[in-house]
């Protein structure tokens, strides 16, 4: 490992400049800049609520009026940053720039931040949102698969990326309304294995936005019989979808 990192040296997965030798994952003054979602937030989704709306209120406007259109799809997730800042541009840069060495910090604050609520939900499985297959060649990889395999492999939790499949290719859904996105998002899902007695889940991706990614996934779940549905994301946004 040593000389690994002397021939391809780590980079700070929140800058992206050289660490030094044993300086860790991340350099620390870039680490003091995360915004970390604390309470109050969500108790659906995760997401923080102003603190007006946190006086009595336990839901976001998002997950109200997705339960009273489509039911509960997803029972609970969580999330460990804020959409903003230098976490939004190491998270596109891991995606688009091909930085699958961000991986271990990712996974690292995952299990230091949220291993005790992952244990306490007790997922017999962690399924990676998938990719549609030439989006995933052409990228190289499902970053949500490889977030999944870090935080598995420190949990002892098996892994499945052959369960849900996304069989339709899907192009950017930012100039789409909402409805129409969560249209789109699921027809573009289906089962492709599910093993028998399996009844409780955790979805992993890296961004949970508008939550219809998200929704889609759960919903297909849902309806092949899996009871408990919850979700891991590294960010959440901060706005309304």
């Amino acid at each position: 490992m040593k000389l690994l990192d002397f021939l391809y040296p780590p980079r700070c997965p929140l800058c992206g400049e050289l660490l030094a030798l044993n300086e860790g994952l991340a350099h620390r003054a870039c680490y003091k800049t995360l915004v970390w979602v604390r309470e109050p937030r969500c108790k659906r989704c995760g997401k923080p609520l102003t603190p007006v709306a946190g006086e009595g209120q336990e839901l976001c406007m998002d997950c109200l009026r997705s339960r009273h259109r489509h039911g509960n799809s997803f029972d609970q997730g969580r999330a460990l940053w804020l959409y903003s800042g230098n976490i939004q541009q190491s998270v596109l840069d891991y995606k688009y720039k091909g930085m699958k060495s961000y991986t271990e910090f990712y996974a690292e604050e995952a299990v230091r931040a949220c291993g005790r609520w992952i244990r306490r939900k007790n997922p017999q499985v962690l399924i990676p949102v998938p990719l549609h297959p030439r989006k995933k060649r052409i990228r190289g990889f499902n970053q949500a698969e490889l977030l999944a395999r870090a935080i598995g492999r420190r949990m002892d939790l098996p892994v499945n990326r052959n369960i849900l499949l996304r069989k339709r290719w899907t192009e950017p859904q930012k100039a789409v309304s909402g409805q129409a996105r969560r249209h789109n998002l699921a027809k573009s899902m289906e089962i492709r294995y599910l093993p028998e007695k399996l009844h409780r889940v955790m979805l992993i991706d890296d961004i949970y936005t508008t939550g219809s990614t998200m929704e889609a996934c759960a919903g297909i779940l849902r309806q092949n019989g899996v009871e408990e549905i919850y979700f891991l994301t590294l960010c959440i946004g901060n706005g309304r979808g």
